[in-house]
């Protein structure tokens, strides 16, 4: 978790208080909550079957252990499901491997849902004049909305061991943000004046020291109470600066990440209309 350096010994304290005091929300291992559940419907569509893609001995190995992982913490379970989609292992920033499925034909016969998703640049704008911003990242975020029973048979995957299905929402599918923007859209109701949301990236603003200890133990209920939960390492608590959404913001300041800048400056000059 990073703490703010910024405030005083007796602030510190009493963040790391009123952290204490929701220890279980913050964990490692996703939470599951029953405010949400994520459906797919293909209509008349017959099952869409794809065989497993062909992948490195390196990459059996990272997939056999990631399904371990998975069958053990309840994500998902053996299927007989006629429905089945490959798997695509897709390296993260920080390091670690998302165990994503190609969900690419599943979602072109499923009917999407137009749940709004919020804009960035007015999120930004809102977290721009804060004194105080505290951001918590869910832990695997998808992972804490169940299925229903249909969408469970739908959600089918293909390896070279054996065929599964997902007891809760996975990446790739095509109404996941929509189901998910709605989850947390519900999770703030009542507390839009300090806190914005995109997706699993939740943001707790506030003018004064005093009036941010009482929003975020406003979230920190609220998020306990859905039955969710908040990846430690990731939040950023108390600062009057955050990078969130790919900037820096707070104190009446809106940037861009410099890394960011740096990588569409660098960008090399395009010489065809191919590479246009």
């Amino acid at each position: 978790m990073n703490l703010s350096m910024t405030l005083g010994r007796m602030q510190q304290q009493r963040i790391k208080e009123l952290c204490t005091s929701y220890a279980p929300t913050f964990s490692a291992t996703p939470g599951l909550t029953e405010r949400a559940y994520h459906s797919i419907d293909t209509g008349n569509a017959h099952p869409i079957k794809v065989q497993p893609y062909r992948v490195s001995p390196q990459a059996k190995t990272a997939m056999e252990l990631e399904i371990q992982d998975m069958l053990q913490m309840g994500v998902i379970r053996p299927s007989g499901s006629a429905w089945a989609s490959p798997v695509a292992l897709v390296p993260k920033p920080d390091g670690e491997i998302r165990f994503c499925v190609d969900c690419r034909k599943l979602n072109a016969v499923s009917r999407p849902d137009n749940y709004p998703i919020p804009g960035t640049d007015e999120l930004l704008k809102k977290l721009g004049w804060a004194q105080f911003i505290s951001t918590l990242d869910l832990t695997k975020g998808y992972w804490q909305v169940l299925l229903d029973e249909s969408a469970k048979e739908r959600s089918a995957f293909t390896t070279h061991v054996w065929l599964y299905e997902f007891n809760v929402l996975p990446f790739g599918l095509q109404n996941e943000p929509a189901t998910f923007q709605s989850l947390v859209d519900g999770l703030r109701a009542g507390f839009g004046e300090y806190s914005v949301a995109y997706l699993d990236d939740v943001a707790i603003f506030s003018d004064s020291w005093a009036e941010h200890l009482e929003h975020l133990q406003k979230v920190f209920e609220r998020i306990r109470e859905a039955g969710l939960t908040v990846k430690a390492k990731k939040c950023q608590i108390g600062l009057n600066r955050v990078t969130d959404l790919g900037h820096q913001v707070g104190q009446g300041t809106i940037n861009p990440l410099q890394a960011k800048v740096d990588a569409i400056q660098k960008w090399p000059v395009p010489k065809s209309k191919k590479q246009v």
